[in-house]
């Protein structure tokens, strides 16, 4: 089985980019905290987006499934079958 990769990683802070949490400009991928602290780097909530985008990387490693952990789950049917 193919390892899966998710959506690349931020260019600035290197954290892998989770389902929406992360913006593409000009061909980079960006975290969406590191490109609020680009474009207004006084935000006030700076640091709770952080933590935010952070925790849903946490949370997405925990929610793949392994062979070690149970069955793995079924795919798209095969077109012969």
């Amino acid at each position: 089985m193919p390892k899966f990769y998710g959506f690349g990683e931020c260019k600035v802070c290197s954290v892998p980019c989770t389902s929406g949490n992360f913006l593409r400009h000009e061909g980079k991928r960006y975290c969406t905290a590191c490109w609020v602290e680009k474009s207004n780097p006084d935000h006030p909530d700076l640091k709770e987006i952080r933590e935010k985008v952070e925790a849903a990387v946490e949370e997405w490693k925990c929610a793949k499934w392994t062979r070690e952990e149970g069955p793995l789950p079924l795919g798209p049917k095969s077109v012969k079958k």
